[in-house]
């Protein structure tokens, strides 16, 4: 507990850091923490967003206890009006407390860089109603690497598809997104995966924008679906909030397990997630 207390501190003064910013012209960037959105970069615009995600998960058996670290940079790049680019490169660390009845309790732990994803996402439909009015839609296509870790990699280098809508009108945002991934390789991972998420957010701050109105501020509520065809489903519910200026954001959110089907797996007991984004 004290370990999550000093975690939860940290997340909390860096929003107190943050407001103190000197801060641009408002923005609408804020909204989904955990799903996507059918918005791309200005040409030769991009966005670089660093995330940090800490769970921990109730093993079985031997296994009595999980926790993992993650650290995620994604960059986005802007190659036309309807088209953008995504790397994605994760750190992971993860702690196994296990127990042997014959050698007692143990404990490794292991880090590495887990497989990168490369994305294009094209957006084919964008409706503007009025300046705080819009829909849009867009398509996904790219590639899950495998990064060559042996904790962490993959054996296979496996397409992803997938497509996401956003629409957005004055202080309401609704996303919601759907990927497959096609897994070629053998092992444990050998199994395709679909992911769905769904994201409602408004924004509580301000209610009009004006001129002594530098950031907003969105309540964001998700429901962030994973199905592997192993029979595996895991559902989170995950409320957050973001803060958004005109050139960065800074968010956070708790994942709460709703369905957990993990035929042999560890339970996700719940997971905090906080970013940064980085806009020009």
């Amino acid at each position: 507990m004290a370990t999550l207390r000093r975690r939860f501190a940290v997340v909390l003064g860096c929003c107190a850091a943050l407001t103190t910013f000197g801060m641009m012209v408002p923005s609408s960037f804020g909204g989904p923490i955990n799903s996507d959105a059918a918005f791309t970069p200005r040409v030769g615009g991009g966005i670089l967003r660093l995330q940090y995600a800490f769970e921990e998960a109730d093993g079985r058996d031997a296994v009595r206890h999980i926790s993992k670290s993650t650290a995620k940079a994604v960059f986005v790049y802007g190659m036309k009006p309807n088209l953008a680019l995504f790397l994605n490169v994760p750190y992971v660390n993860r702690q196994v407390d296990r127990f042997d009845r014959r050698f007692g309790r143990s404990e490794d732990a292991h880090d590495g860089i887990g497989d990168v994803t490369v994305m294009a996402k094209y957006r084919f439909f964008q409706n503007d109603v009025g300046p705080l009015e819009t829909t849009r839609a867009a398509v996904l296509g790219g590639l899950n690497i495998r990064s060559g870790d042996s904790d962490f990699s993959s054996d296979s280098y496996d397409p992803i598809v997938g497509a996401v809508y956003s629409w957005r009108k004055d202080r309401a945002k609704f996303d919601a997104d759907v990927l497959y991934q096609v897994n070629t390789g053998g092992g444990e991972r050998r199994h395709d995966v679909l992911r769905y998420d769904l994201a409602l957010s408004r924004r509580v701050y301000p209610a009009a924008y004006g001129e002594d109105h530098t950031y907003e501020i969105d309540a964001v509520a998700e429901i962030n679906g994973r199905y592997v065809a192993d029979g595996t489903h895991e559902v989170f519910i995950s409320p957050g909030v973001a803060l958004a200026w005109e050139r960065m954001s800074f968010e956070v959110s708790v994942q709460i397990p709703a369905v957990q089907e993990l035929p042999g797996g560890p339970e996700v007991d719940y997971r905090i997630v906080a970013g940064l984004r980085f806009r020009w």
